[in-house]
């Protein structure tokens, strides 16, 4: 199963994204990584965000590794009780996942947001 994931912070941005990556390379093979994409918090005001986009091959499915995506977040200090916009220590998401080069699910967000999009051009 192939995965890509959109991975954001604003707050200790560069420290917790290097440990999404740290924590998402003991999960994947043929892990890659985007470039990282500064941009303006959207839905509210705050400082603005690194984004990025990940990819990679695991068996985990999708409600397993879901809940290990969870985990690391809640590891960044990851505050659930926050309103949707608002700012955060780590965000990760599953966009894509493939098997055998069947799209299984797509996310929204993916046209929603150049934030997703952008990066994830890059590794596909």
């Amino acid at each position: 199963m192939k995965y890509f994931l959109s991975i954001g912070s604003n707050i200790n941005a560069e420290k917790n994204i290097k440990l999404a990556l740290s924590e998402l390379g003991k999960i994947f093979i043929n892990f890659y990584i985007s470039s990282t994409h500064e941009t303006e918090s959207e839905g509210f005001e705050g400082d603005n965000f690194l984004n990025l986009v990940t990819s990679g091959e695991t068996n985990l499915e999708f409600d397993e590794l879901n809940k290990i995506l969870k985990k690391i977040e809640d590891k960044s200090g990851r505050d659930r009780s926050a309103p949707k916009f608002s700012a955060r220590t780590l965000d990760i998401d599953i966009v894509l996942q493939i098997d055998d080069d069947e799209v299984i699910f797509e996310s929204d967000e993916i046209e929603k947001y150049k934030f997703v999009s952008d990066p994830l051009k890059e590794i596909l």
